[in-house]
């Protein structure tokens, strides 16, 4: 009965190594690719002068931003995952709402930021 423990107990451990194994064999480089198709590019506003949501195209290799807020949580940092590409959000990007007179936080100017394209580099 104690041998058997000891080999289920082994077994339990070689699985977990495994499985540990193979989330680090994802590419670092798909994961954000794979949170980016499951929401939009922008917020719920729209910039003000455009009327839609804006993107502010920062460089291929920016991976984080910094979100200003005005209250208790005054600064956030998130992740950049979406790729710029020339593709129109379509008549759904409008369907925003308009900055608030009185904006409490940095997200509601309606300008959003989204990683510039990646150029194939010449040999």
């Amino acid at each position: 009965m104690k041998t058997l423990r000891i080999a289920l107990f082994a077994l339990a451990v070689c699985g977990a190594c495994v499985v540990a194994d193979a989330a680090k064999a994802e590419m670092g480089y798909l994961k954000p690719l794979r949170r980016a198709s499951t929401y939009n590019w922008h917020g719920n506003y729209a910039y003000t002068p455009y009327g839609r949501p804006t993107a502010l195209v920062v460089p291929p290799t920016a991976q984080l931003q910094t979100n200003w807020s005005w209250g208790a949580p005054a600064s956030r940092v998130s992740r950049i995952d979406h790729q710029f590409t020339r593709n129109d959000g379509g008549p759904g990007a409008a369907a925003t709402r308009p900055t608030p007179l009185w904006p409490s936080d940095t997200t509601k100017f309606g300008i959003y930021y989204v990683r510039g394209p990646w150029y194939p580099t010449q040999p």
